[in-house]
């Protein structure tokens, strides 16, 4: 009898101790650690994604494109669109406990359109003032700014406590659904409700824990065993491992994501114009999508993809795949045998590394051997992304609300600029989509800047790949946005 009643005490201590996965907590896998969570400083894509969830700015973007209201519930333009009056939400809190004020919103974006603090700041140069007057903040511009409030949805743009200020880079505090309540560096990140969040009705799971896991095969294992709920932008490469998997479900959308060959326009032989016309003639994109992309991804011609809707303009034709015609440019640069260079290529994405071997193979055949080197991440971003050091790469521009924040890239004086692309005519025309009010006026003028892109060959523009979202079937609330972001506040498991 006695053995019987300790049989039944640790069957009951074993059923309090199950392994079930708990319905308020989801586990998230990505490839990679943010840089810094410091609004003004970080320019990882990576950063943005998880901080979608933990900052927010006055305004932000919605599923379908639009601009929706954030920490401010209305915003009035003046009619010479020169003067922005944003209405402040009530009751606002902060991660710390201290409600949002209209002075911390001088103070965030004051320090952003600082050349001496942000380097951020060249978006916002236009910006006079901005100032308080009581639950209002008043942005007054020098001359009228058609992107303006779409560059208020982005991170840069976010508003923070003034008095948190120095801890942001690893301890970000905002306004968002979740808070950042551990982070372990290469290892995991830790999500926890934020029980003051104005919107009671978010977020509707209580923690989500963002894996690090830079490889997908390992990605995958882990959602198969149940260790992870969600792999967000799952490698094609890996598709079929989870196809046909009753309990999985799998999104597929467009990413708004363009990849690219980039080549730096300032070193040669990528300084003479043939060269750079002959690799995008010896480059067969089509072969790309399928061997890299597994079909998964949409042919592109310049720096702006079919998710942008009526901004984009279909180039792809201008250079259809011809390495007969590329070997006769090669010729006439002076390079009839062809020529070395070195293709880095940022390890924690598969995607990109396998185009650049897909590339390297097609540019051989024109006699342009490829030396490849495989970076990390923080090596790529430091040596490619900010010090230009580098001859051609492979890597993915995401996309924007606004086509100008996209291709404003290009600008000649622009720090994002890795190509060293410099033309007057895109310049001039930049400035003028920037002042143009007529929608209509503002399409053809951003048509013809990717025009001038495709034109000039400034790099190679491969597709715009699928966006393949792959996680359990008890995941309900998965919304894709047309920017690269992670909304976890949607998402909920259901028993």
């Amino acid at each position: 009898m006695r053995k019987a009643l300790i049989s039944l005490i640790i069957i009951i201590l074993l059923a309090g101790c199950s392994t079930t996965p708990n319905t308020d907590e989801l586990a998230v896998a990505i490839p990679t650690d943010p840089d810094n969570f410091h609004p003004h400083q970080s320019v990882a894509a990576a950063t943005a994604e998880i901080a979608f969830n933990i900052f927010e700015g006055l305004v932000k973007a919605a599923p379908d494109g639009s601009i929706i209201p954030a920490l401010a519930t209305e915003w009035i333009i003046s009619p010479d669109g020169r003067q922005y009056t944003f209405t402040l939400r009530e009751g606002v809190k902060f991660h710390n406990g201290r409600e949002l004020e209209a002075d911390d919103v001088v103070y965030c974006l004051d320090r952003l359109r600082d050349p001496e603090i942000s380097p951020k700041s060249r978006d916002y140069t236009d910006v006079e003032s901005v100032k308080a007057e009581g639950n209002k903040v008043i942005i007054t511009l020098s001359k009228p700014n058609a992107v303006f409030l779409a560059l208020l949805t982005e991170l840069g743009a976010a508003i923070y406590p003034r008095e948190a200020e120095d801890q942001l880079t690893n301890k970000p505090i905002g306004t968002g659904p979740y808070l950042l309540e551990d982070w372990e560096p290469n290892n995991a990140l830790t999500l926890t409700k934020f029980p003051d969040y104005w919107n009671p009705q978010l977020p509707k799971t209580d923690k989500v824990i963002l894996k690090i896991i830079p490889e997908p095969s390992t990605m995958v294992n882990s959602l198969l065993t149940g260790h992870v709920d969600l792999i967000p932008r799952l490698e094609p490469d890996y598709l079929h491992q989870v196809e046909n998997k009753p309990d999985l479900q799998i999104i597929d959308s467009p990413m708004n994501l363009v990849q690219l060959l980039a080549i730096n326009n300032s070193v040669p032989p990528f300084d003479d114009i043939r060269v750079r016309q002959a690799l995008n003639y010896a480059i067969n994109r089509e072969e790309i999508i399928q061997g890299a992309g597994w079909g998964k991804g949409t042919a592109i011609g310049s720096n702006l993809t079919p998710a942008m809707g009526p901004w984009y303009k279909d180039l792809t034709g201008m250079y259809p795949y011809n390495p007969e015609k590329a070997k006769e440019l090669l010729a006439e640069a002076g390079y009839p045998q062809g020529f070395s260079a070195t293709l880095h290529l940022p390890a924690p994405y598969p995607l990109h590394r396998n185009a650049g071997e897909i590339i390297a193979d097609q540019l051989e055949d024109v006699g342009i051997k490829l030396k490849i080197e495989v970076i990390e991440w923080g090596t790529w971003l430091e040596q490619v992304n900010t010090n230009r050091d580098y001859q051609l790469t492979v890597v993915g521009f995401t996309g924007r609300i606004d086509p100008h924040t996209v291709l404003n890239r290009y600008q000649s004086q622009s720090g994002r600029n890795i190509s060293y692309f410099n033309n007057p005519e895109y310049d001039m025309l930049l400035v003028r989509g920037l002042e143009e009010t007529d929608l209509a006026a503002r399409v053809e003028i951003y048509q013809q800047l990717q025009t001038i892109l495709a034109e000039e060959a400034s790099n190679v523009y491969i597709m715009d790949p699928s966006q393949i979202a792959v996680m359990s079937k008890k995941i309900q609330g998965w919304v894709n946005y047309p920017v690269y972001v992670l909304d976890l506040a949607r998402l909920e498991k259901v028993k």
